[in-house]
């Protein structure tokens, strides 16, 4: 969504056209892409990266600026450095 907004909106309203992913409380867990099968369960780690993603693109990155500096990064950094991050 930061990067690429109207593409990264398109293709939620795809999503949730072709395969009824979205409900009354927002997108679905998950769906098989293959088979069409929607698991039509709500987990908020979902909905908090779809809102995170939101947030960060109506408020300018305000949840990233909030996480990139200061005392939240100092404490972060160190828990975070053993991950690797491939593309």
């Amino acid at each position: 969504m930061m990067h690429r907004p109207q593409l990264a909106t398109a293709t939620l309203t795809k999503l949730a056209r072709t395969f009824d992913a979205y409900g009354r409380g927002g997108f679905y867990d998950a769906v098989a892409v293959r088979t069409g099968t929607v698991a039509r369960r709500y987990l908020s780690l979902d909905q908090a990266m779809v809102m995170g993603a939101l947030g960060n693109v109506i408020g300018d990155a305000v949840l990233r600026r909030s996480f990139c500096a200061g005392e939240v990064s100092r404490r972060v950094r160190p828990v975070i450095a053993p991950e690797v991050f491939e593309p």
